[in-house]
């Protein structure tokens, strides 16, 4: 025969309270609790500071953005969560949660027909005499064409699926027309069309290539 005070054990494990995730949504502007055993006098504290809980089930509880979880996180690392002051859990949060969200990146521009690299160019003092040794190549959707002289490289790259420039780093850019005088990229612009990544690709070859 089994005893009431069984009975109570067995009732009191089977709704022990766990913690098996935290997700941060920032979009939602809540971090979701996931476990059992949840109920709405369950308490919480992240990072040694009191915060206010949701209850939605025994499984989930979340805990919306607020003053005390801000004042909780306040840079990125692993926080502390302790449930009715017993149970913990590391969490791990990439940002302080009253980070704004990131812009999204602005529409490209739509682009024209003509080279933008071409008065930089002009202007470089790289020797328009057709001896350049240039080399064109495909390398999956992007072209490119590019040459080395004395202490110059020039080259100009398109790829309509990739039209990323990087003006602190125009070398790691996709889509882009360059110079590099040995020193430093003193012409350094972004190709955001066939047309443009075209008009470069001609006046090199008209200019400078061989």
């Amino acid at each position: 025969m089994v005893s009431a005070a069984l009975v109570l054990l067995m009732a009191s494990n089977a709704w022990a309270l766990t913690i098996d995730s935290v997700q941060v949504d920032r979009v939602a502007q809540k971090l979701i609790v996931k476990g059992s055993g949840f109920d709405i006098a369950t308490s919480f504290t992240l990072g040694g500071v009191a915060v206010s809980t949701d209850f939605v089930s025994a499984t989930e509880l979340d805990i919306p953005f607020s003053l005390e979880v801000a004042l909780a996180i306040m840079w990125r690392g692993s926080y502390k969560m302790i449930a009715d002051g017993t149970i913990e859990f590391s969490v791990y949060i990439k940002a302080p949660i009253d980070d704004p969200a990131p812009p999204p990146p602005p529409p490209p521009p739509p682009g024209g027909t003509n080279c933008p690299c071409i008065a930089g160019w002009d202007a470089s003092g790289i020797p328009k005499d057709n001896f350049t040794l240039c080399f064109y190549q495909v390398d999956g959707t992007q072209e490119s064409t590019s040459g080395q002289r004395d202490s110059f490289f020039i080259s100009t790259a398109f790829d309509p699926n990739n039209i990323f420039f990087d003006p602190v780093d125009p070398g790691n850019s996709i889509s882009y027309c360059a110079l590099h005088d040995g020193v430093s990229w003193t012409v350094a612009e972004p190709v955001v069309n066939q047309d443009e990544f075209d008009d470069c690709d001609h006046w090199l070859w008209i200019n400078i290539c061989i």
